[in-house]
């Protein structure tokens, strides 16, 4: 077949849980025989120059990038509180871009169009315009519950008023699209679930994120260590690693004194890297994720708000990791509590978890087995994209 894929942002390097879940297709179906174009909007907060791609990624696709300015404007965002529109969507339009779609749809045929999110949503007319190829979106989250999740959770007054626009923009955007697409498939069952409730009528699946498994870096586990990775410009992050901070680490270091709590990834602000508190180390961005997580005893995702599927903690249960999350952080995986994870959604319970792993080494051993097992039996990749294939082949 051919595809084409259309992304909101490029697919390189491969450091964050969307850019995980986007290029593991891409791999994928290439293994698979079928030719790739992949047309992104390259944005300055992920800007990344396409003829430094490595040769083994840059030789499973075609790759076209068009760059684009998606960062928050103060004086665009009030003026856009005086329209019905979604700002979160309008940010990520391009009239270049619009051009670059049509010349591309013109000139070649698809089999499939593939696109990755509903922000894509946004150039839908543009693709019916210039062909007759059936369009397959896949959500990596439900937007608009993100924003209501962080809603329910602030309580500044005009921060709140603010998130609560947002999500309802948001939401009728969503809802206003997800059947102007052809086949829906969703990484997580949960957001299906809530598409099918809200009106979807498409064709629809949910297949999650899958893994490739490649050679796993061998490294020494470092004692009383634990794990945080993901941007600090994705809010639910952000307000998950303060939270966890403020309410659960003190709690934690009170019964292992020498505990340390590394921090990795991108946009960290001063608030949090110029924090004093014991056995906090902010290292930022860090060159290789594996070789972060796999370092240190146990991985946390400490999330309150979120949609789709977490692939970061797919990715820490593929190294082996012990992981405790939120029952939120740990939406759509197909996990058993005690067994391949622990999940803990308040403060006392969280620090207890922590606590009984970072003590109990077989415990920790088990979790890190267990889990490893699970992604090798439910998440392999080239069972993914085929799949997705398998699924779409009866609708083209």
């Amino acid at each position: 077949m051919n595809i084409l894929q259309i992304t909101k942002k490029f697919p390189y390097p491969i450091k964050d849980g969307e850019v995980i879940g986007i290029i593991n297709l891409t791999i994928g179906f290439a293994e698979q025989g079928h030719n790739v174009t992949t047309l992104s909007l390259n944005t300055k907060k992920h800007y990344y120059n396409p003829e430094k791609l490595p040769v083994e990624i840059k030789k499973t696709a075609n790759f076209i990038a068009i760059d684009i300015d998606t960062s928050l404007k103060p004086v665009d965002a009030f003026l856009n509180l005086f329209t019905n529109k979604s700002y979160n969507i309008e940010r990520f339009y391009s009239k270049q871009f619009e051009e670059k779609l049509a010349e591309v749809l013109s000139t070649q045929n698809f089999d499939l169009i593939l696109l990755e999110g509903i922000f894509l949503m946004r150039y839908i007319d543009v693709i019916r315009k210039n062909t007759k190829t059936k369009v397959l979106l896949r959500p990596q989250n439900v937007e608009f519950v993100i924003w209501e999740r962080l809603y329910a959770n602030e309580a500044n007054p005009l921060k709140k008023f603010y998130l609560n626009l947002l999500a309802k923009r948001m939401k009728r955007f969503e809802l206003e699209n997800i059947n102007n697409a052809d086949i829906l498939i969703p990484v997580s069952a949960t957001d299906m679930k809530i598409f099918k409730q809200n009106g979807c009528s498409l064709p629809n699946t949910s297949i999650p994120t899958g893994y490739v498994f490649d050679s796993l870096p061998e490294i020494g586990e470092e004692e009383n260590a634990v794990a945080f990775i993901g941007g600090m410009d994705w809010m639910p992050n952000r307000e998950g690693v303060e939270w966890f901070i403020k309410n659960v680490w003190t709690k934690v270091t009170e019964q292992i004194p020498d505990a340390k709590f590394y921090l990795a990834g991108r946009n960290f602000p001063d608030e949090i890297r110029n924090l004093k508190v014991k056995g906090l180390i902010v290292l930022g961005e860090v060159e290789d994720a594996k070789e972060f997580v796999s370092s240190k005893s146990i991985s946390i995702v400490p999330l309150f708000a979120g949609s789709g599927m977490r692939v970061k903690i797919i990715e820490a249960m593929a190294l082996g990791r012990a992981i405790i999350s939120t029952s939120v952080g740990a939406e759509s995986i197909a996990y058993t509590h005690g067994k391949d994870i622990l999940i803990a959604d308040n403060e006392d319970g969280f620090a207890e978890a922590v606590i009984k792993i970072l003590r109990d080494n077989n415990l920790r051993m088990q979790l890190g087995q267990n889990a490893q097992q699970l992604i090798n039996t439910q998440y392999d990749n080239r069972k993914i994209c085929s799949a997705i294939i398998d699924f779409s082949k009866p609708y083209l």
